[in-house]
Protein backbone atom coordinates (compact mmCIF):
# COMPACT_ATOMS: atom_id res chain seq x y z
CA UNK A 1 0.00 0.00 0.00
CA UNK A 2 1.53 3.64 -0.84
CA UNK A 3 1.09 6.25 0.74
CA UNK A 4 -0.13 10.17 -1.09
CA UNK A 5 1.76 12.87 -0.18
CA UNK A 6 0.35 16.56 -1.04
CA UNK A 7 3.02 19.60 -0.72
CA UNK A 8 1.35 22.53 -0.46
CA UNK A 9 2.93 25.06 -2.59
CA UNK A 10 3.33 27.53 0.80
CA UNK A 11 6.31 26.82 3.40
CA UNK A 12 4.02 28.34 6.67
CA UNK A 13 0.09 28.14 7.38
CA UNK A 14 -2.26 29.90 5.32
CA UNK A 15 -3.26 33.54 6.71
CA UNK A 16 -6.68 33.39 8.07
CA UNK A 17 -9.27 34.90 5.16
CA UNK A 18 -11.03 36.75 8.35
CA UNK A 19 -8.17 38.82 9.77
CA UNK A 20 -8.56 38.39 13.41
CA UNK A 21 -5.89 40.97 14.70
CA UNK A 22 -4.58 44.48 13.58
CA UNK A 23 -0.99 42.85 12.37
CA UNK A 24 -3.12 40.96 9.64
CA UNK A 25 -4.62 43.89 8.27
CA UNK A 26 -2.26 46.87 8.83
CA UNK A 27 -0.12 48.55 5.86
CA UNK A 28 -0.08 51.96 7.09
CA UNK A 29 0.29 53.76 10.53
CA UNK A 30 -3.71 54.37 11.87
CA UNK A 31 -4.92 55.63 14.85
CA UNK A 32 -7.04 54.01 17.74
CA UNK A 33 -9.56 55.47 20.23
CA UNK A 34 -10.46 54.35 24.09
CA UNK A 35 -10.71 55.43 27.43
CA UNK A 36 -7.42 55.90 28.90
CA UNK A 37 -8.83 54.22 32.35
CA UNK A 38 -8.66 50.86 30.60
CA UNK A 39 -4.42 51.30 30.76
CA UNK A 40 -3.64 48.57 28.01
CA UNK A 41 -4.37 48.95 24.19
CA UNK A 42 -7.55 46.38 23.07
CA UNK A 43 -7.67 46.38 19.60
CA UNK A 44 -10.67 44.71 20.03
CA UNK A 45 -12.58 47.32 22.60
CA UNK A 46 -11.06 49.86 21.13
CA UNK A 47 -12.71 52.36 18.05
CA UNK A 48 -10.38 52.60 15.14
CA UNK A 49 -9.92 56.18 13.11
CA UNK A 50 -8.31 56.26 9.68
CA UNK A 51 -6.34 59.91 10.80
CA UNK A 52 -6.21 61.85 13.75
CA UNK A 53 -8.95 64.59 12.83
CA UNK A 54 -11.32 61.46 12.93
CA UNK A 55 -9.61 59.87 15.86
CA UNK A 56 -10.22 63.63 17.69
CA UNK A 57 -14.16 63.25 16.22
CA UNK A 58 -14.20 59.48 17.95
CA UNK A 59 -13.49 60.53 21.69
CA UNK A 60 -16.00 63.72 21.06
CA UNK A 61 -18.18 60.85 20.59
CA UNK A 62 -17.00 58.87 23.28
CA UNK A 63 -17.57 61.29 25.96
CA UNK A 64 -20.24 62.64 24.97
CA UNK A 65 -21.73 59.10 25.04
CA UNK A 66 -20.72 59.29 28.92
CA UNK A 67 -21.22 62.86 29.84
CA UNK A 68 -17.49 64.00 29.45
CA UNK A 69 -16.49 61.26 32.13
CA UNK A 70 -13.03 60.22 31.96
CA UNK A 71 -10.27 60.98 29.88
CA UNK A 72 -10.04 59.40 26.24
CA UNK A 73 -6.64 57.73 24.90
CA UNK A 74 -5.77 58.50 21.15
CA UNK A 75 -3.09 55.35 20.12
CA UNK A 76 -1.04 55.57 17.19
CA UNK A 77 -0.97 52.13 15.66
CA UNK A 78 1.94 51.57 13.53
CA UNK A 79 1.94 49.40 10.43
CA UNK A 80 2.85 46.33 12.50
CA UNK A 81 0.55 46.78 14.58
CA UNK A 82 2.18 48.51 17.62
CA UNK A 83 -0.03 50.90 19.49
CA UNK A 84 1.96 54.07 20.79
CA UNK A 85 0.41 55.82 23.54
CA UNK A 86 0.11 59.45 21.40
CA UNK A 87 -2.40 62.00 22.68
CA UNK A 88 -4.45 62.12 25.93
CA UNK A 89 -7.45 63.87 25.32
CA UNK A 90 -8.65 64.88 28.68
CA UNK A 91 -12.27 65.07 29.85
CA UNK A 92 -12.52 68.79 30.69
CA UNK A 93 -10.92 69.21 26.59
CA UNK A 94 -12.87 70.98 24.26
CA UNK A 95 -12.16 69.06 21.48
CA UNK A 96 -14.59 71.12 19.14
CA UNK A 97 -12.17 74.20 18.44
CA UNK A 98 -9.62 71.96 17.21
CA UNK A 99 -8.95 72.79 13.76
CA UNK A 100 -7.75 70.12 11.02
CA UNK A 101 -3.95 72.12 10.30
CA UNK A 102 -3.58 72.15 14.26
CA UNK A 103 -4.24 68.30 14.21
CA UNK A 104 -2.00 67.95 10.94
CA UNK A 105 1.06 68.22 13.44
CA UNK A 106 0.53 65.72 15.51
CA UNK A 107 1.19 63.44 12.65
Amino acid sequence: MSVLSIHAPWSERPAPIISTSANDIMTEPTFAVQPAAWTKFDSYGCDWAINISHAYKIAAIWQEMNDAKGDMMIWRVTPGGEPIRWVRVYEDESIDSVTDDALSTLV
